[in-house]
């Protein structure tokens, strides 16, 4: 096995891990510094809802060790349908992205459902992804995440594959409740996401694991490990929405790919509230055999 993995969670910021990944009490800023005790890497959520400040940005890198990477994930503004690239607002996000200098590690761009081929020809939808991957397959590890199972059809699967894997750009293999991405490689790296839906798990519900995914988990860790020594490396990310609990599905997974768990994170509350599981129990029907 030649490919180096890294497995994260979408995101640190939850407050849902007070008291179970966090300690009661921990300021929100010393987050990030917590996590990545535990964790090499992150899927950054905010970076979609707004392009981050440089400052902001170089806090991230300052508070993290030399060896943790970031993903970032696109601003939506720039995935607006039909609209053509903001260039000032592209080249913000990319001087933005730049100030974490070698720990970035990729940038996610996440597309809705609402995003579709068009039936036939070219124009409209296909028009705008070759537009992105062309701007900026060449300046990011750019992975692209499509919801619509049109994308992964007959004549437009291919001409998709051949438009990411011309350009470098990875195809993004989505975990989702209504959508399973084909895992088809397009470029040495693997960008897996395990999403879950948010109507599924209500926020309530977060910090335990709700629901059991496992089998899910299973299919991919496979399809990871059989592409291993194809490839550079895989970024692995879990939301909270997947089973519940980001960062007890990261761990599993780790075993699933027959890798060690991470050390002390099944003990790295001080105090939790009552009736929540030590991470290391996990759902029934987990099986953490990699041969299976």
């Amino acid at each position: 096995m030649s490919g180096e993995i890294r497995v994260g969670c979408s995101s640190w910021t939850s407050e849902a891990w007070n008291g179970r990944l966090y300690p009661l009490g921990l300021p929100p800023v010393e987050r990030l510094a917590y996590y990545a005790k535990f964790f090499d890497t992150v899927e950054v959520d905010a970076t979609f809802y707004a392009i981050p400040a440089r400052s902001m940005v170089r806090g991230w890198a300052r508070r993290t060790p030399e060896s943790f990477r970031f993903a970032l994930k696109l601003p939506r503004e720039l995935l607006e349908r039909d609209h053509p690239l903001d260039e000032a607002k592209v080249e913000s996000f990319l001087g933005a992205a730049a100030e974490l200098g070698p720990k970035l590690s990729g940038v996610v761009a996440q597309f809705p459902p609402s995003f579709r081929p068009p039936k036939s020809g070219a124009g409209g939808a296909i028009e705008q992804l070759t537009r992105l991957v062309d701007r900026l397959g060449s300046k990011v590890p750019l992975a692209v995440e499509l919801r619509d199972r049109g994308w992964f059809e007959g004549a437009r699967a291919e001409e998709l594959y051949a438009l990411l894997g011309n350009r470098g750009v990875a195809l993004a293999w989505s975990a989702l409740t209504f959508l399973d991405v084909p895992p088809v490689r397009t470029t040495d790296r693997i960008y897996l996401r395990f999403i879950g839906d948010h109507t599924t798990i209500s926020e309530s519900e977060l910090g335990e694991t709700r629901v059991d995914r496992s089998e899910t988990a299973r299919r991919w860790a496979n399809a990871v490990r059989e592409r291993l020594d194809e490839i550079h490396d895989a970024l692995v990310f879990f939301n909270n929405h997947f089973e519940g609990y980001a960062p007890e599905s990261a761990n599993r997974f780790l075993g699933l790919l027959g890798r060690p768990p991470i050390v002390g994170l099944s003990s790295a509350s001080t105090s939790k509230p009552p009736g929540q599981r030590e991470l290391g129990g996990g759902p029934v029907g987990w099986n953490d055999d990699p041969r299976d």
